[in-house]
């Protein structure tokens, strides 16, 4: 099911985020979102422990050299940043939200130039330059609306995935693709059964609306689509290929985002989400191609 080319591997993790942003849309009336994210992690991880049976691959999650790691990725690659992204749905569009993730290069060079004293090149400030107009056209669109609100969101929790990165990047040589995809989605439990229980003292009970088939189809499609499946392409695909190739080829992903948010009525072709789309995808794609030219 995984041992597949690389390339293939990186389109099938393209689909699965691009799917994940519409369909978790469609959840947001039914359910909390920490509460949805736990229940998917929760599915995925079932299917991982099945999936991995008796190979010893489960065993590995709980070494002491694996699951501190594992807890700063899953709770910053997944808990923290995917709660807030789906509170922000509650306010703007898939594609808009998707559009706004590309703000993530802004931050990656930020964080290059604090901590590694890499100072960016002309090319590069030129590519985050059409990056900022991009999410700033949508933005724009949006207005002082609640679209505007969610749209600020979603950037304001990408840092979160750079931190999930560093942590990533720490754990040991000998873990499969696979095992890093169980250890995401396993260690991200723990800070969204925290988050449920504090928005249950502070809101009191939270949203499930178990009689809704739409959120139990959404719930199981986000966790096998997205949290077993596509975790799964994208780490067999960044362990066998050039990371900056396959993230140049992922962050096109709000492209087909688009077209099947505007199929599901959520949301409508403008100039401004056109324009800012591809200012967006095309400034992250010339960062990524620079990033790609400066490893070799």
């Amino acid at each position: 099911m995984f041992n597949i080319l690389p390339v293939y591997a990186i389109w099938l993790a393209w689909f699965a985020t691009s799917v994940n942003v519409v369909i978790s849309k469609l959840a947001v009336p039914y359910v909390t979102s920490a509460l949805f994210l736990f229940f998917a992690c929760l599915i995925a991880v079932i299917c991982f422990r099945f999936y991995f049976g008796r190979s010893g691959e489960w065993e590995k999650l709980f070494r002491r050299d694996v699951w501190p790691k594992a807890l700063g990725m899953g709770t910053f690659g997944t808990a923290l940043p995917m709660t807030i992204f789906m509170v922000a749905l509650n306010y703007t569009t898939p594609v808009n939200a998707a559009i706004a993730n590309q703000f993530e290069i802004i931050y990656s060079l930020i964080l290059t130039a604090i901590l590694l004293k890499e100072r960016p090149t002309l090319k590069q400030i030129g590519g985050s330059v059409l990056i900022l107009l991009g999410v700033g056209l949508i933005i724009v669109e949006g207005g002082t609306s609640v679209q505007a609100k969610g749209d600020l969101m979603v950037i304001g929790c990408l840092w979160m995935y750079q931190i999930s990165h560093i942590f990533a990047k720490k754990l040991p040589a000998d873990l499969g693709p696979q095992t890093i995809a169980a250890a995401r989605a396993l260690y991200a439990m723990p800070a969204l059964g925290v988050l449920c229980l504090c928005l249950s003292f502070i809101q009191g009970p939270l949203l499930f609306d178990a009689n809704s088939i739409t959120l139990w189809i959404v719930l199981a499609a986000s966790a096998l689509v997205n949290y077993f499946l596509g975790n799964c392409y994208w780490y067999q695909a960044i362990r066998n290929m050039d990371l900056s190739k396959a993230t140049a080829i992922i962050l096109s992903y709000p492209v087909m985002t688009y077209i099947l948010s505007v199929i599901f009525g959520q949301d409508r072709i403008t100039p401004y989400k056109i324009v800012g789309m591809i200012l967006a995808v095309g400034g992250a794609y010339i960062v990524t191609l620079l990033a790609k030219g400066a490893k070799k």
